[in-house]
């Protein structure tokens, strides 16, 4: 099956959405919800993609022996997903993408040299049934949460400043296509104009 972007596309997005959110979006530490809205304007606006970030509780598993990453809340054994215990992912027409896969080393106490950046940007058919069933690297189970959806994504763009940054990144994209862009300025809320370097993140494949 033809993916929707191959592996270059994907690290010039991952590499911009990181940049421009480490600085505006999230400080130092990463946003699920940041890096995957706004990859999937970039997919939609630059690409001509039919992309839409879901958000939900989400379980990857990312080496053999280490653990299954579980964004999710947990209450009487069962899991469920709400405003401050969540993942978000992008959804095509076949896929799921997520934006956030080549940081998951942060998510965990192993070394990050253990856990290699890759691309995420796996098939519909290929998610596992449950999460109880995540075996290999790579394994994962998504559940879509609708309405937390909703929720999050109106409060993303009640700012205005959400919707700047998404455009920001996207314009970015485009003009790095041919020749990589290694720098951007963009003015911040005070009139005051900011230098972005993009960063240097070589991807290792795909999960």
């Amino acid at each position: 099956m033809k993916r929707d972007i191959n592996l270059k596309q994907y690290e010039l997005i991952f590499r911009i959405v990181s940049s421009v959110g480490e600085k505006f979006a999230h400080g130092a530490t990463r946003s699920c919800q940041f890096y995957n809205v706004t990859g999937a304007y970039i997919l939609k606006e630059a690409l001509k993609i039919d992309a839409r970030p879901i958000m939900g509780a989400a379980f990857v598993k990312v080496s053999q022996e280490g653990p299954v990453l579980a964004y999710a809340g947990k209450e009487d054994g069962k899991f469920f997903s709400s405003p401050d215990a969540f993942h978000c992912w992008v959804e095509t027409e076949q896929f799921y993408i997520d934006f956030t896969a080549p940081e998951y080393c942060m998510e965990t106490n192993y070394a990050a040299e253990s856990i290699p950046r890759k691309m995420f940007q796996k098939s519909k058919a290929s998610m596992s049934k449950s999460p109880g069933l995540l075996q290999n690297p790579g394994d994962f189970f998504f559940e879509r949460h609708p309405e937390l959806t909703s929720y999050l994504l109106q409060e993303m763009f009640s700012k205005v400043a959400s919707g700047d940054l998404a455009q920001i990144c996207s314009d970015w994209y485009k003009q790095s296509r041919k020749k990589i862009v290694p720098e951007l300025g963009v003015m911040d809320d005070r009139g005051e104009k900011m230098i972005i370097k993009l960063k240097k993140a070589a991807l290792h494949g795909a999960w």
